[in-house]
């Protein structure tokens, strides 16, 4: 067994954030020396199950192992209905673990890459599970900057809680980069309620849903009367300048 060939797979696995417990099965699938090795996980969250199959292949020339690609699938209860996408591993631009999860269950994540002159660029992506490219997998939407979606103008068009207050409106906005349905809560008329939100950068919006996952109209939420907003964003502006005070920064 090639220790310092090992070492950096389980590297690369950390670094993809894959739990210990999967080096941990590839260390002792590597002692058989198989030709091909396929890792199983699964990974919950809340209503959400996906299945990870990852690939790894042994060198014909020597007894160093490859990790050269991984199948993450949103599990429905259908498997008719299942989402999978392959997420092949190669020098930069790899998706991690949470990053896929978010992607197959049909969430949008923004997300540092490089393009073909090794210049770094910010990007919104998001699977297109209505084509597919010439290797069969799904194509993924690319927005970049130039698309211009500004998602905290897009979460200041609705009364936020959260945004009020420096530090959970930097963890929200955090939070929804990384693809995550985040649970916030909504002030109107009077009235509270949570629901949770997402990033729509193909409309230059949030997606809002209820604890059900059922969508809820943007129009029924969104700040229309300029008062209410300009309200809002002193308030804001306030917090920003408090948090400042308090060694805070957004």
């Amino acid at each position: 067994m090639n220790e310092n060939n090992l070492a950096f797979l389980k590297n690369t696995l950390e670094r993809l954030d894959f739990p210990v417990e999967v080096a941990n099965k590839l260390v002792k699938e590597v002692e058989t020396q198989k030709p091909d090795i396929k890792l199983t996980h699964d990974a919950n969250r809340g209503n959400e199950t996906v299945q990870y199959d990852l690939n790894f292949r042994k060198s014909d020339t020597s007894d160093m192992y490859f990790f050269n690609s991984y199948q993450a699938t949103l599990k429905t209860g259908d498997q008719a209905h299942d989402k999978t996408q392959e997420f092949r591993i190669r020098n930069g631009n790899n998706m991690g673990a949470d990053e896929a999860f978010n992607l197959v269950a049909g969430r949008a994540v923004n997300k540092s890459l490089v393009n073909g002159d090794g210049d770094a660029y910010q990007a919104w992506l998001k699977v297109d599970f209505s084509q597919k490219d010439n290797y069969g997998n799904h194509k993924m939407e690319q927005f970049n900057e130039r698309y211009g979606y500004n998602l905290e103008k897009a979460l200041d068009k609705f009364p936020i809680a959260e945004l009020s207050r420096p530090e959970e409106r930097k963890d929200l906005m955090e939070s929804l980069k990384a693809g995550n349905s985040s649970a916030v809560t909504f002030t109107k008329d009077g009235k509270e309620a949570v629901l949770f939100i997402e990033a729509n950068p193909r409309l230059r919006t949030i997606n809002i849903k209820d604890e059900k996952g059922v969508s809820v109209r943007r129009d029924q939420l969104e700040l229309k009367d300029k008062a209410q907003s300009t309200k809002i964003n002193e308030t804001k502006d306030q917090s920003q300048k408090a948090g400042k005070k308090q060694g805070l920064s957004l």
